[in-house]
């Protein structure tokens, strides 16, 4: 991974902040052909800032089993001043491939400042909603149940803890009683050995404890807080982030 790394940085002429693995690698539930999700967050020479016109501030890259994504520092953090989702779980996976300990620390306090309570469960309520769609036949795919799951999950969290999910799925599940927990464990273990396609007797106990959560979640969605993002010390950061980078 680090000379793929090197690779975009030479040929997009970027330097790479920070990058890490996200999706089902991240989350613990991968299958046996899960892609490599990699995540960046990248500064441009100081030129590259100093223009009246907008410029692309994405990287996209396909290759084989290889699904990068980069964000450019600027954009990263106005997506986390709006409590974006992936912008702030990504800073959390627990497999970071690059990232100086100091830019991550800041970064993610930065983060956690931003995170709103309110927009984040809209987030989750969303794509749960979408992947509970595709719940509905008798033999369903594992990765649409555990997407459903995970941001079920993770909307439940948000009301008991009124905190950021742990981008770790398995400790989301001391959320569910013990029967639920044993039967998703061994749902984990299947889809651990299967691909991506592979189709799986629907265990209509956990599709009916993915419904009942949602429609919790959508209760009191409207009640939640929304977040404190502190604009100066934002506008800071980026500051020293990009004078240090073009010293």
């Amino acid at each position: 991974m680090r000379n793929k790394l090197i690779e975009i940085e030479k040929s997009k002429k970027v330097d790479i902040l920070f990058a890490c693995e996200s999706g089902s690698r991240a989350w613990g539930f991968a299958s046996p052909d899960s892609d490599y999700d990699v995540r960046f967050i990248y500064s441009k020479s100081l030129d590259w800032y100093l223009s009246v016109s907008e410029r692309k501030d994405t990287i996209d890259i396909m290759d084989g089993d290889f699904d990068g994504v980069g964000w450019e520092i600027k954009k990263q953090l106005k997506l986390l001043m709006n409590s974006n989702i992936p912008a702030l779980e990504h800073l959390f996976s627990p497999i970071i491939y690059k990232g100086n300990d100091d830019f991550i620390s800041e970064i993610k306090e930065i983060g956690l400042e931003c995170f709103s309570p309110i927009a984040s469960m809209f987030h989750y309520l969303s794509m749960s909603k979408k992947y509970q769609e595709k719940l509905t036949n008798d033999h369903i795919r594992l990765k649409d149940l555990f997407y459903a799951l995970r941001t079920s999950l993770a909307g439940k969290w948000i009301l008991e803890n009124n905190s950021l999910p742990p981008v770790i799925f398995e400790k989301m599940l001391s959320l569910v009683h013990r029967d639920s927990e044993n039967m998703i464990r061994d749902l984990m273990e299947i889809k651990s050995k299967e691909k991506e396609s592979y189709l799986h007797a629907k265990n209509k106990e956990v599709v009916k404890l993915i419904s009942a959560t949602i429609d919790e979640n959508n209760k009191y969605a409207k009640t939640l807080s929304s977040g404190n993002a502190d604009s100066e010390r934002i506008n800071s950061f980026l500051f020293k982030i990009l004078t240090n980078d073009n010293d």
